[in-house]
């Protein structure tokens, strides 16, 4: 018989008080194997009521938003407020190796559940913290959102076209960039108390991570020219119509990255190499910027003669970076999404069947995989409270009666 694979997190267990904010925090180490639960509020989690939904009807159970971010987790209601809920959460600690929050500065400490009280419980303990700002700085007390977090990290300026306002990416990008951040400060805590044997405290700023996710070659440039006598920072601008521009094709639209003389020669392969084109003042990467709307102009005569994929593969044979630019259904059918098996059915027991989108990576030795769909609100209840604490039914029911579930 063989032994079946286990997941890089398996044998962890991560308590997740985080709202939607903070959920893919969460969801990428339980989709690694750890046994995540999502501790909510008895009324639920915020994210419930994020659209769209479900056939379009309203529905705490049927947000997608909340169906993707929860996945592989199992889920409880407890009501921290109430003291009676702040001790469970310390039984609960006990046994966990990971607590994830994304609640404002000083409140898990105004409930007496910060790092310094449950560390006492807990020496193990690992805490990431994930704020608009941080808990230290001018900005700490300050109010934040997706919006604001994305355009004062400074990526907003370089997203849209020149000359007009600048565009938001769809989504949560910033609160997912803070997550991604939470999450390898997490696996990489964990790698070290296998030596130390101790927890620590991780605070994640959603300002910081957010351009440090989305726009990071930038960050050494900053640091390099704040050193002792290096010129001052240059201000940032949209370029990306001249560095990386999106080219129309037969059926979409492709964008390409023909940085170097070399990438620019297997371009030229790919479109037949044009006459127009074989001048040497092209080959060079400054010339091309200082010249960007006639090189579009230039270049339209060429790529539309051909398909997305047409011009992907020729891309890929020559040697230039060329991708498609897919829209949501192009991507679902993409052979290359096919081969990767990278949506997974998953049958939820209200939302229904449906593919979702797994993991993003593939491990050899370890499992990344989709096993449940998100929790119902209050799901495993039962499950954690009654099997892993001793409580009775009797218990729950009068939890529930005193609004602590």
């Amino acid at each position: 018989m063989t032994k079946e694979r286990e997941g890089a997190l398996s044998g962890y267990r991560v308590l997740d008080l985080a709202d939607s904010k903070g959920a893919y925090c969460t969801k990428l180490l339980a989709d690694l194997g750890a046994d995540v639960i999502k501790i909510e509020r008895p009324e639920g989690d915020p994210g419930r009521g994020i659209p769209p939904f479900v056939d379009d009807v309203p529905h705490p159970e049927k947000s997608l938003y909340f169906l993707h971010r929860n996945a592989n987790k199992r889920g409880i209601t407890l009501n921290l407020d109430i003291s009676v809920g702040r001790n469970i959460l310390k039984k609960l600690v006990k046994t966990a190796d990971v607590l994830v929050e994304n609640s404002p500065p000083d409140y898990m400490a105004n409930l007496g559940l910060d790092y310094s009280v449950l560390s006492k419980i807990n020496p193990a303990l690992i805490i990431a913290s994930i704020t608009e700002f941080g808990h230290s700085g001018p900005y700490k007390y300050r109010k934040g959102s997706n919006l604001v977090d994305f355009a004062l990290s400074g990526v907003m300026i370089t997203s849209g076209y020149p000359g007009k306002e600048p565009c938001l990416l769809p989504g949560s990008p910033a609160y997912d960039s803070a997550s991604l951040h939470a999450s390898v400060s997490i696996v990489a805590a964990i790698y070290m108390r296998g030596t130390t044997g101790q927890g620590q405290y991780i605070d994640t700023s959603v300002h910081l991570t957010s351009r440090m996710g989305l726009y990071p070659w930038i960050v050494p440039n900053y640091s390099y020219a704040l050193n002792p006598g290096a010129p001052p920072p240059t201000s940032e601008t949209r370029m990306g119509a001249s560095i990386y521009p999106v080219y129309p094709c037969k059926d979409g639209f492709i964008r390409v990255i023909a940085l170097t003389p070399r990438q620019w020669d297997a371009l030229m392969r790919v479109l037949g190499n044009p006459d127009i084109l074989q001048t040497e003042e092209w080959r060079s990467f400054m010339y091309r910027i200082g010249n960007a709307d006639d090189l579009y102009a230039l270049m339209l005569e060429f790529t539309t003669k051909y398909t997305m994929l047409e011009l992907f593969e020729a891309g890929r044979r020559e040697g230039v970076p060329i991708a498609p630019i897919l829209d949501i259904a192009d991507f679902y059918n993409s052979p290359h999404t096919k081969a990767r098996e990278f949506f997974i059915e998953v049958e939820h027991p209200v939302a229904g069947k449906a593919d979702y989108p797994g993991p993003p990576y593939k491990w050899t030795e370890t499992l990344a995989v989709m096993k449940r769909p998100a929790p119902c609100l209050g799901e495993h209840n039962e499950e954690v409270y009654c099997q892993e604490l001793g409580l009775s039914k009797d218990d729950l029911v009068a939890l529930r009666g005193g609004g602590v579930l």
